[in-house]
């Protein structure tokens, strides 16, 4: 799902943190600013964006943060936050691009808008400039481009990630 062009990926909620309706985030992109200032975050809910203002925030690491969202206030109304991706304006964020930790995106299933069947990706070689997938498609190991003209979405909950590959790509490996 693509949201407008001011959201940008502020993390993923990945498990509730007491019984007052906390949860933990890991946290994908460094607000400029405290989140508890009066701004929504929006939580990605069956695959809207829904905003909710923050009450609590408070950094347990580099990458992980305890949140109380407004409202949420039992671990079981936390609990239906586990996997929503939590996004930001761009405005709001110290860096303009998302910050991905690729070895996370291992063993998502991979669609491609044009070419039957799915592949799973196996490994995301960062060794050099170019960020390259290695999935496994049909049988075979093809390598495709992390590119934002290929990679059209990422579903962090259902672990798909959808492409769209240039036509002849599948042709070198198949």
């Amino acid at each position: 799902m693509e949201y407008a062009e001011d959201l940008t990926m502020f993390g993923l909620f990945l498990k509730t943190h007491g019984i007052d309706g906390q949860l933990v985030m890991r946290v994908d992109t460094l607000p400029v600013a405290d989140p508890e200032q009066n701004e929504p975050v929006f939580v990605e809910i069956d695959g809207i964006p829904v905003p909710f203002f923050i009450k609590q925030f408070r950094f347990l690491s580099d990458d992980t943060a305890i949140v109380q969202l407004d409202e949420v206030d039992t671990s079981q109304q936390a609990s239906e936050f586990i996997n929503c991706r939590v996004f930001l304006h761009k405005d709001k964020v110290g860096v303009e691009d998302e910050i991905i930790d690729y070895k996370e995106l291992e063993g998502f299933r991979v669609n491609d808008e044009q070419h039957d069947g799915t592949g799973i990706l196996l490994q995301v070689l960062e060794h050099t400039e170019n960020i390259i997938m290695v999935v496994e498609w049909n049988g075979e190991e093809v390598l495709i481009p992390f590119h934002e003209d290929i990679v059209r979405n990422i579903d962090y909950r259902n672990r798909v990630i959808d492409v769209s590959v240039p036509d002849g790509l599948f042709d070198i490996y198949l």
